[in-house]
């Protein structure tokens, strides 16, 4: 549990910090900022997930960023990415 608790505190703390220039990264990479705000949602929990593995070789600022633009690599090679018209707005669905 104890770990659980300096994952949960660590999170927090990293969210704070680093939330708003990931989403900008993704923001930039993705071109849409709900398509970004996601990306940044799913790095924070593989970030939560692989905490244990983290080694600190790298920064840990390094390791966020490389994580969210893997994010959003997948988020564009996704078959939904690839076919919807983000023209075209909600109101016309």
């Amino acid at each position: 549990m104890m770990e659980n608790d300096k994952r949960s505190r660590w999170l927090g703390e990293t969210m704070v910090q680093y939330g708003e220039r990931l989403l900008r990264m993704c923001y930039s990479y993705l071109g849409d900022r709900s398509l970004a705000e996601d990306a940044v949602q799913e790095t924070f929990l593989k970030a939560w997930k692989g905490f244990v593995r983290f080694r600190g070789e790298c920064n840990e600022k390094t390791w966020l960023m490389r994580i969210a633009i893997n994010t959003c690599r997948d988020i564009r090679r996704s078959a939904w990415f690839r076919h919807i018209d983000r023209a075209v707005s909600l109101d016309c669905l």
